[in-house]
């Protein structure tokens, strides 16, 4: 009886010790951070991979289309003498709306150093576009896009960003959320 006793506290006193946690290193830190931002990365190159390449010096598709205020735009890349940024939107897309500012305040400072076009794309009626930039401050052209301009550059998810560069090919691209900071240096500011 007095070793089921002893052995009943021994196993209480097992019980109660606590367990030592494992302190963090720098060394898990860093895995973490390299993991975290290998994920980042896969993710990002999964998203742009069926966009139009900028690494062979290919020439921008061109387009004519109707701004928001009835003007016909038509834009030929062999005509360019400067840098372009090609911004594509849809009108329920969230992060479009979180973004476009962010366009527009890097428009504000770099001014007619760079053209700027936003082109709405998945819209059904020029009223739902009017409600989205009814959102928004913005001086940047409005473009309503069509299935041809969606399909030659192939856009796959909202938004969409191009830069094109002063001889009217591809030089840049991305798709998602950017920063102002990380616009300007896309565009090279």
């Amino acid at each position: 009886m007095n070793n089921h006793k002893i052995k009943e506290s021994e196993i209480r006193n097992k019980e109660k010790k606590p367990v030592k946690k494992k302190k963090s290193t720098l060394l898990d830190w860093v895995i973490q951070a390299v993991v975290l931002a290998s994920v980042f990365f896969a993710v990002t190159w999964w998203q742009k991979k069926d966009m139009l390449s900028t690494e062979q010096g290919n020439l921008a598709p061109s387009f004519s289309l109707i701004s928001m205020q009835d003007q016909l735009i038509q834009f030929d890349p062999t005509q360019q003498s400067k840098k372009t940024l090609l911004y594509f939107f849809a009108t329920w897309c969230g992060v479009c709306h979180a973004s476009i500012d962010n366009i527009e305040a890097i428009k504000g400072s770099v001014g007619d150093s760079v053209n700027f076009y936003a082109i709405a794309l998945d819209w059904k009626t020029k009223q739902e576009v009017k409600g989205f930039l009814a959102q928004h401050d913005l001086t940047i052209p409005i473009l309503l896009g069509n299935q041809q301009v969606w399909q030659n550059y192939q856009i796959g998810g909202f938004p969409s960003y191009y830069v094109i560069d002063e001889n009217g090919k591809l030089a840049s691209k991305d798709m998602g959320y950017t920063t102002e900071l990380g616009m300007r240096f896309r565009l090279g500011f």
